[in-house]
């Protein structure tokens, strides 16, 4: 256990480790250089007074990479995390963060597949109180901040995102009804490197929400709620303007009038449906240059559910829905009705969770019906010492935010383990699809499988595989699965995907206290966007030896990255990265 040491008030406990060795960092599009260096890492946490006053943890570290520890960065990172609690055991209490971050690597993201590898600098900051008086009403604030700004291995391009965010929340009982307030605003910015698109994109938005809440105890056993929000928006992609605002109310009721039964009956209304949709591409990262928010629009929903539990396992429900909506100078409605029921029961000593909904719709712009259907299944067993857990759901014609497109999907996923004494054995996999019916080009689908094999602590090795394709935007954090057919989202802002990648890695501890390991990953993908395609190649290898000796650790450690992209039109970058030191475990006080 650590120590402790007192200064006054103060109470601080601190542990950390230091390290040192020589170190070389070699590649074909950076210098080479080499050296002894320093580096470690330490935990400081403590309090002022008491616990509840002022309590802290403070974590800074210098020079941490794969290579001579377990921290994920191919190059020497170093920074430091702080975090601040106040007044924790009052009514008014609240906390502070801070992090900082140099030359570390983080990931553009790619759906399905490893992430594109980026190094850079980052800060976040973050601040939030509250205010819990008894017989009064609560409050909490909350604000964000954040910047970064990186550039991507094998492409001499750079990107950077800066965000900042204010929340602010109400709470108030009174005569049974609880009430509710909230105010938030914020705002981002990023630039996106050429690796996707071929151009830096730059894209700003800015956004608020007010809103307020209410509900209330019924008869029954029962409950009443209701609301109402009003957004606001102001994005800019390439000089490209979108501003709105909607407006939407919402009510919920429902009643018990046995134990067994249940109704429900729900309201939505929003004035402006092109807003809506607009904001969803822009809470995924994107924009909607293209669609005029102010163009009149509008959405109402109206729906009632019952169920109904003729015995403990088995669930039945029925439902009526009413949708209106005025969308792009068009009118549209449908009415849907339809039920399903849950069903859970024993089956070969296992347990297995079913359900089934089917649904009518039929559309008042041109008569057409349409018949929805869903079901999903999931089954766990122990059987001769095997661990065995499944799972599967499809969908047909299911409903989406405009009444004109219906989404079909389908998800799997398995896994199973056992052990043989010291032996262990694991293997898993899964896949999903999802498209919009009848609409060609728009499925996002991706698979999944991995395994694993132990015996004890000599030997564990673990591999896996995984493909994806789809449609995408491409936004500050990566590409980010969006199945929008234009007109609603236009082609020029879709950019398309696919790709496979596949690791193993190995870890043995031979005899006690030492440890040695290695993993290998490879990832390769394509884009097209605009029309410019692109063949992206990621290969990544780390291999690490440690060994304790009471509190020393004899550590050697290798990293390799191979990344590159053919639209930069230069060749692959290759980081190697080699480390052989030493590092002590101290407990500072």
């Amino acid at each position: 256990m650590a120590s402790q040491i007192r200064f006054g008030e103060t109470s601080t406990r601190g542990t950390g480790t230091l390290s040192s060795g020589y170190t070389a960092n070699y590649g074909n599009m950076t210098g080479s250089s080499h050296g002894w260096t320093l580096g470690g890492a330490a935990t400081l946490t403590g309090s002022f007074h008491s616990p509840n006053f002022l309590s802290y943890n403070f974590s800074p570290y210098l020079n941490q990479s794969r290579a001579n520890s377990n921290f994920q960065s191919i190059s020497d990172a170093s920074g430091l995390n702080l975090s601040v609690g106040i007044f924790a055991g009052s009514k008014f209490p609240g906390s502070i963060t801070w992090s900082k971050a140099y030359n570390t690597d983080g990931n553009y993201a790619v759906p399905g597949l490893a992430d594109y590898v980026t190094h850079g600098n980052s800060d976040t900051f973050g601040i939030n109180w509250s205010e819990n008086l008894p017989d009064a009403p609560s409050f909490s604030a909350g604000f964000q901040s954040g910047t970064s700004n990186y550039s991507v291995y094998g492409a001499n391009d750079s990107g950077e995102n800066s965000f900042h965010s204010l929340n602010l929340h109400s709470g108030y009982r009174w005569a049974g009804f609880n009430m509710g307030a909230y105010y938030a605003t914020g705002a981002s910015h990023s630039v996106i490197p050429p690796i996707v698109t071929g151009a830096n994109l730059e894209i700003t938005t800015d956004n608020s929400a007010y809103g307020g809440n209410l509900s209330h105890l019924l008869p029954l056993s029962g409950s009443f709620s209701t609301g109402i929000n009003r957004s606001t928006w102001n994005s800019d992609y390439l000089g490209a303007s979108s501003t709105g605002a909607i407006d939407t109310v919402n009510a919920n009721a429902s009643v018990h009038p046995t134990n067994r039964l249940s109704i429900t009956a729900t309201a939505n209304y929003s004035d402006n449906l092109t807003g809506q949709i607009i904001q969803s591409v822009i809470t995924a990262g994107g924009v909607v240059p293209g669609l005029n928010s102010n163009q009149s629009s509008n959405s109402l929903d109206l729906m009632a559910v019952g169920t109904y539990s003729p015995v403990s396992n088995l669930q039945t429900s029925g439902f009526f829905e009413r949708r209106t909506q005025s969308f792009l100078g068009v009118d549209y409605g449908v009415k849907s009705y339809g039920g399903g029921a849950t069903y859970t029961h024993s089956l070969f000593d296992g347990t297995i969770n079913t359900s089934v909904n089917v649904s009518a719709n039929s559309a008042d712009q041109n008569g057409q019906d349409t018949i929805g259907f869903s079901a999903t299944e999931n089954y766990s067993n122990r059987f001769l010492g095997w661990r065995l857990n499944e799972s599967f759901s499809y969908a047909q014609n299911v409903q989406t935010l405009l009444i004109t497109y219906m989404n079909s999907y389908y998800n799997y996923s398995g896994n199973i383990s056992r052990n043989f004494g010291v032996f262990n054995l694991s293997a898993g996999g899964g896949g999903s699809r999802t498209a919009l019916s009848d609409q060609a080009g728009t499925s996002n689908s991706s698979e999944t499988y991995n395994g694993s094999f132990g015996y004890g602590a000599m030997l564990t090795a673990t591999g896996s595989y995984s493909k994806s394709d789809g449609q995408a935007l491409a936004t500050g954090a990566g590409l980010v699965g969006v199945p929008v057919p234009s007109p609603i989202l236009p082609s020029s802002l879709v950019s398309l995907f696919g790709g496979k990648s596949y690791s193993f890695g190995m870890s043995s501890s031979p005899r006690k206290k030492l440890m040695i390991a290695a993993t290998y990953g490879k990832a390769t993908s394509n884009t097209v966007s605009n029309g410019i395609p692109s063949d992206n190649d990621n290969s990544q290898y780390n291999a690490l030896i440690q060994y304790q000796v009471r509190k020393l650790n004899f550590i050697s450690g290798y990293a390799r990255l191979e990344q590159g992209f053919s639209i930069t039109g230069t060749q692959p970058e290759v980081v190697s990265s080699y480390y052989m030191g030493i590092s002590r475990w101290f407990n500072f006080f």
